[in-house]
Order: structure tokens, then C-alpha cells, then sequence
């Protein structure tokens, strides 16, 4: 796998690249031309593919996430974290095994498992498609192994396949991130209220017999969705951390930007915010060798884009720049938010916040502004 740039779009591409000579190189072939048949949030766009006389390049969208594996490894249980934020992704899974499987020509994915899903920015992106068949052709196949805690029964049995394997593979994704392992045997029980109802969900998922299941992604989606309308919504603020500089030049950009990427990397999500049109800002995009402008600036020299709420995911941070007063932006939940509010001024007020820390310069000349 490459990466590769669009020079006239100012856009990255993935690029995977496979010799023809492979034994596997047919799977490669049937796993670009579903790509290239769906299209779906949750899905990459395949935007060709080409072809020499030793390899052949399927060019797709490139995603910037962490996969699902590792984000549960790191945090643990999210069902710990909030019951609401392991069901909205099981929901997001659902809507694309559903779209899926109720399409003209139905596609089972048939190896659901944590490592290929991965979470970009909240959003759930479905990656590597080379187990998946048309419905129509899964019986022609025999035994359809998949991974180990995640495949449903009947794929080690070479029985018919249908949409409720994939739905079996839902609730082990539901069961891996509600308690942070891979299902065993025996499913354990959380007895805490929230949890014991997303454990049924997750059992009715699993059941050995197809008919005992829920009977499609759909099905258990509406499911999931209800669950969700009766977890109770907590009034959950941001802490509001706010850096600001005894003068300019001396590193409350780079300070923020650290706790910011720190805190992130920690398991605590946080908000990197330009609080006011910043010097230090400029200073930043220099020492990355990006012109002295803006975030924005260096988001373009990367070719990422802001979401819509203007805030751009670059490598694991979440950074929204300046965009003016005039600009009115919709609160976004972090657990914490850090504002760079550039050098201190006299008569400009802070924004509030529950901690201000002050950056100041350790050389002798620079004592007396601190």
C-alpha cells in the first residue's frame, strides 16, 4: 500500500499495488470490482484501477483513522467511557451491512472484525473487502472462515450463508467494545442497568441458530436505535484549558498544540482551538516549513479537509483555527478544550476557563514581561 498525491486535485490517494503473479491475485480483483459498485459514507470510494504487465493498482480513497482494534486497545471498554458511544457505532455498522445487503445484487461482508473498521474523526469507515461474496455465490464457496470470536457458526460448518452471519459478526463488534476483549465461549454479563440491555441485544445477535437471530442488519439497527433513545442524555461540558504567551515567539503555540496532541494520544480527546488571530500561529506554520499563514495553510499543504464543523483532523489532533468574529460555529463536545489565545494584551479580556496556564521565555530579558 502507497501513498500517493494528486497533483491537479491537491488530494492524497491510497494506492494498493499487486503482482499479477500471486496466488491470491483473483480475490484482489473480485475485492476492487465491489469497491468500485458501492457507494457509501462508510465505505472508500475506488476511484480506478489500473493495470501494467506485472501489477495491477487499485486507487482509493485515503483515510486518516485509527482502526477500531486499536482505539478499544487504547481506551478499553467504551461501554466504560459511555453506553451511547458503543451503540452509535454499532448503528453505524449496521447502516453499512445493511446498505450491503439489501443491495440489487446483495454483498455479505462475511469477516467483520475490529481491525477492519476504522474510526475516523467519530466517523466509521469499513476497509478490506476480500472475504465478502455476492449472497448469491457465498453457498458456492464451502466453509467461509472468518476470525476467530467474530465469525458466526455456520461459516466453520460450510452451511448456507445469508445476511444474519453478518449480523452474528455485529454483535461480537457490540460485544468487543462494551467489554474491551474478544468474545469467548461464554459471554459475560455487566450488571449495570445500561449494560445488561445492550448484553440482550448482543446475545440475540449471537445466538448459534441463524433463525434465533435478529434477521437483518436493519432490524437490529432499529433495535440499537431505541436503545440509544433511552440512555439518558448527561449534560456533559468541556474543561476549557486556555494557553496564552508573555510575549510572542516563545512557544504557547507549540504548548498548546503538545497538551493538545498529549491528552489525545492519552485516551482524552481534545480540541486544539485558535482563540483569536494569532502571531503564534504564523510562527508554527514556519517552523513546519508550511508558509507563514494559518492552520488552514497547513491543512491544505497536507491536502486534508475541515469537516463541517470546521475542524481539521491532522495525524491524531483536532484543530480548529481562527475563522473570524463574524463566523458563528456550533458548540463541539471534547473532554477538553484547548484555546490558544496568543500573547496576553493589555486590554483584551481571556476567554473564561477552568485552568489558564501562562507561557513564558526562560532568558534573563524576558523576566520582567512574565
Amino acid at each position: 500500500m502507497y501513498l500517493a498525491y494528486h497533483v491537479e486535485l491537491e488530494e492524497y490517494r491510497a494506492v494498493k499495488v499487486v503482482p499479477k503473479s500471486i496466488a491470491d491475485y483473483d480475490t484482489f480483483r473480485k475485492e476492487a470490482l465491489f469497491l468500485k459498485t458501492l457507494r457509501h459514507p462508510g465505505i472508500p470510494i475506488v476511484y480506478d484501477v489500473e493495470e501494467d504487465t506485472g501489477y495491477s493498482y487499485l486507487i482509493e480513497e485515503y483515510l486518516e483513522g485509527e482502526s477500531l482494534y486499536a482505539l478499544v486497545k487504547r481506551l478499553g471498554s467504551l461501554a466504560m467511557k459511555t453506553v451511547k458511544t458503543a451503540v452509535n457505532l454499532g448503528i453505524q455498522i449496521c447502516r453499512i451491512i445493511q446498505f450491503m445487503n439489501s443491495a440489487e445484487n446483495p454483498i455479505l461482508y462475511l469477516d467483520l472484525q475490529p481491525k477492519n473498521l476504522l474510526v475516523c474523526n467519530g466517523i466509521l469507515r469499513l476497509t478490506d473487502f476480500d472475504h465478502a461474496q455476492y449472497a448469491s455465490d457465498a453457498a458456492a464457496f464451502g466453509e467461509r472462515y472468518g476470525t476467530i470470536g467474530f465469525a458466526a457458526p455456520e461459516q466453520y460448518k460450510g452451511e448456507p450463508l445469508d445476511c444474519r452471519t453478518d449480523v452474528y459478526a455485529i454483535g461480537a463488534l457490540l460485544y468487543f467494545m462494551s467489554h474491551g476483549d474478544v468474545p469467548g465461549s461464554t459471554l459475560e454479563v455487566i450488571n449495570e442497568p445500561e449494560y445488561r440491555k445492550l448484553d440482550r441485544i448482543i446475545r440475540g445477535c449471537m445466538k448459534a441458530e441463524k433463525e434465533e437471530r435478529y434477521q437483518s442488519a436493519e432490524e437490529l439497527q432499529r433495535t440499537l436505535q431505541e436503545l440509544q433513545n433511552q440512555i439518558k442524555e448527561q449534560a456533559i461540558e468541556s474543561r476549557i484549558v486556555v494557553f496564552t504567551g508573555a510575549g510572542a515567539g516563545i512557544g504557547t503555540t507549540h504548548a498548546a498544540l503538545g497538551m493538545s496532541y498529549f491528552l489525545t494520544r492519552n485516551g482524552c480527546p481534545a480540541l486544539y482551538q485558535e482563540e483569536y488571530d494569532t502571531d503564534a500561529v504564523r510562527l508554527f506554520m514556519r517552523n513546519t516549513k508550511a508558509r507563514p499563514d494559518t492552520v488552514r495553510t497547513l491543512a491544505k499543504n497536507m491536502g486534508v479537509k475541515a469537516d463541517r464543523n470546521g475542524v481539521y483532523q491532522i495525524g491524531c489532533g483536532n484543530i480548529r483555527p481562527y475563522y473570524g468574529e463574524a463566523v458563528k460555529l456550533p458548540y463541539l463536545y471534547f473532554p477538553v478544550i484547548i484555546k490558544d489565545a496568543g500573547v496576553i494584551r493589555s486590554g483584551r479580556e481571556l476567554p473564561g476557563a477552568d485552568f489558564y496556564v501562562l507561557v513564558c521565555g526562560g532568558k534573563w530579558w524576558e523576566i520582567d514581561r512574565a
